[in-house]
């Protein structure tokens, strides 16, 4: 049996879905991508999350999935139609549905209020939560400035991701505490001014 730690894949699950995956302590891979193409049945966008946790379950194979929990009906009503809350609350069940069927069980959620909380030491609102989430992120180098998927769909993920490590493996994940945060945003600094004088330069020749 391995004593490594466990390959974690988290998915904010919206019909725009943020993901990350990695190990506990290490570099974590995100991105963000649609289920389905804008407009999209109910329908498709299903299929089209349960065919992304198929493929990550044949190819990365994960040991364990979370979810972001939706949030419940009381604090969105107003805010989003009802064909986005169905969307909202039908993703988790269809993504535990197919994991399920391919026999993958440790499937979990875990909710907004914690991951924030545990991210950038409030629940803050999502107007103030996902900027600040995205310039932790941008801060620890889990994405860079030049990136070209610079989403909060992205960062989002990634401040799930590392939440459900420190729950699974509290011994193993990253630091995340602002010490850290700007030791690790200095030493960047100092390694790419460094490279920066590494570059050859050529004189103009016309």
């Amino acid at each position: 049996m391995s004593d490594a730690p466990p390959k974690i894949l988290f998915i904010d699950a919206a019909s725009r879905f943020g993901w990350a995956r990695g190990r506990p302590g290490e570099q974590p891979e995100s991105g963000s991508a649609h289920f389905a193409s804008e407009g999209a049945s109910q329908g498709a966008i299903a299929w089209g999350a349960m065919r992304f946790i198929a493929d990550q379950i044949q190819t990365y194979r994960p040991d364990e999935v979370v979810i972001e929990a939706p949030l419940p009906a009381t604090l969105v009503n107003g805010k989003t139609s009802l064909a986005t809350q169905e969307i909202l609350m039908g993703l988790p069940f269809a993504i535990q549905g197919m994991a399920f069927g391919l026999q993958m069980y440790r499937v979990s959620v875990a909710r907004v209020s914690k991951i924030r909380t545990h991210f950038i030491g409030k629940n803050s609102k999502g107007e103030i939560a996902k900027p600040a989430v995205w310039r932790k992120c941008l801060a620890l180098g889990w994405i860079s400035a030049d990136d070209e998927d610079l989403s909060h769909d992205r960062t989002d993920a990634l401040a799930g991701w590392h939440y459900a490590g420190a729950v699974l493996c509290p011994q193993l994940a990253q630091p995340i505490d602002d010490l850290f945060v700007k030791a690790e945003e200095r030493k960047r600094k100092e390694r790419a001014a460094a490279n920066s004088k590494l570059q050859p330069s050529f004189a103009e020749s016309f």
